[in-house]
């Protein structure tokens, strides 16, 4: 299989390791295709030769999904692909090679006075992997998450079929949204290569504001109370020895974000312990630990802080973040059951990431299986008939 890759990217481009292992599957070969064009081709050989392929950017995300289900894997870098960094703030839009680093996108935004979904992100990522993710962070809400800022996409498909989704206006969505089915689906159904994001001018101004209360439900409280009188961007209540750290993020015009922070309770804070926690959540697990999210209706999360507490502890709780109505713990294998029943007596979704190199994992990491499984199923069997890419990664083993 090597030899046909070599004939694809080139002898230089194409690596032999010996003992690396993804996602428990032992990697045969890294393999670096130098534009979309090779990436297809590559996908090409091997769903003809059966041999199964993880898409790989920066590996900063590789400790999400399920374990694969095959014994070995060929690991499809994709850093090469990284020439195309193109900004149009006159339109509010970017597009970027999925190689390209999450910082380097950043700074080319931030140049035009811009920001988007993806610059909050961990800057040694890239562009295609976090999209693939669709990571959960501080900053995200209901309405504001990482597959909402997306407007186009360029995919390889397990065929070797270059295709897009989307666009490169808000408005062109007609029948089915592709983009966001690609988006989260952990490289299952095709491998991104480019990608046009929507752009949001830069806050004039950020502002901090922290509070300290004695207790969890005594800092939700005020949390509910700030929210009902003030506009804000995100929140996180941190718990920690003596009770809980309410942090509220303000953004926008300056004087808007002077008032709204003389109206809320506690004092200022530096931005950079807002950065502290988006790194914290960013980080995988400590070994033999799993890092679980139960996500519900913002109005629940009372509920269901008060639910999980009770069946693992208030102390492995390591942050709720009500604008997205979710809370983080790390916990035990053996608390995995009882956070699983957590969310189904309370109609939430569960997650789990599991520390990198862990052991076999004796669960599906997104909990019990959807009653949209069977369509998941059809879904995968349409895009990726052969299951060359990741599979088991998914949903259901998908």
């Amino acid at each position: 299989m090597g030899d046909a890759f070599e004939a694809i990217v080139g002898v230089a481009h194409v690596e032999r390791p010996s003992g690396p292992r993804l996602a428990g599957a032992r990697v045969a070969a890294i393999v670096r295709p130098g534009n979309a064009r090779e990436l297809a081709a590559c996908l090409r050989a091997a769903s003809d030769a059966g041999t199964s392929i993880v898409a790989y950017g920066a590996g900063t995300r590789q400790h999400l999904g399920n374990r694969l289900d095959v014994v070995e894997c060929v690991r499809l870098e994709l850093g090469r692909i990284c020439e195309r960094v193109e900004v149009e703030p006159d339109e509010g839009i970017a597009t970027f090679d999925a190689g390209v680093r999450i910082g380097e996108l950043a700074r080319a935004v931030a140049a035009c006075g811009k920001t988007s979904g993806l610059s909050d992100l961990a800057p040694d990522g890239t562009v295609g992997g976090a999209l693939a993710a669709d990571p959960f962070g501080p900053d995200w809400t209901l309405d504001r998450q990482l597959r909402n800022e997306l407007l186009g996409l360029e995919i390889a498909l397990a065929n070797g079929e270059l295709t897009s989704a989307g666009g490169r206006v808000v408005k062109n969505v007609t029948g089915f949204d592709l983009v966001r089915l690609y988006c989260g689906s952990l490289g299952t159904l095709g491998v991104i290569t480019r990608a046009t994001v929507r752009l949001r001018a830069a806050p004039e101004s950020e502002r901090i504001v922290r509070a300290h209360f004695a207790s969890l439900e005594a800092g939700v409280r005020a949390f509910a109370s700030a929210e009902r009188s003030t506009e804000l961007e995100a929140a996180a209540l941190r718990p920690d020895e003596s009770g809980v750290e309410l942090l509220c993020r303000l953004s926008g015009n300056a004087r808007a974000v002077e008032l709204l922070a003389s109206q809320m309770p506690g004092e200022s804070a530096p931005l950079e312990r807002w950065h502290r926690v988006r790194a914290e959540l960013a980080t995988p697990p400590g070994s033999g630990r799993v890092r679980v999210r139960l996500s519900a209706r913002p109005s629940d999360v009372a509920a269901l802080c008060r639910a999980a507490a009770e069946a693992v502890g208030s102390s492995a709780l390591r942050g709720v973040y009500p604008l997205a109505g979710s809370l983080v713990a790390d916990v035990d294998d053996a608390d995995l059951s009882r956070l699983s029943a957590v969310a189904e007596r309370l109609d939430a979704l569960f997650f789990a990431e599991r520390a990198p190199g862990a052991g076999p994992t004796p669960y599906d990491v997104f909990g019990p299986p959807p009653s949209s499984l069977a369509l998941m199923r059809a879904l995968k069997t349409r895009f990726d008939p052969r299951r060359t890419l990741a599979p088991g990664r998914f949903v259901g083993g998908i």
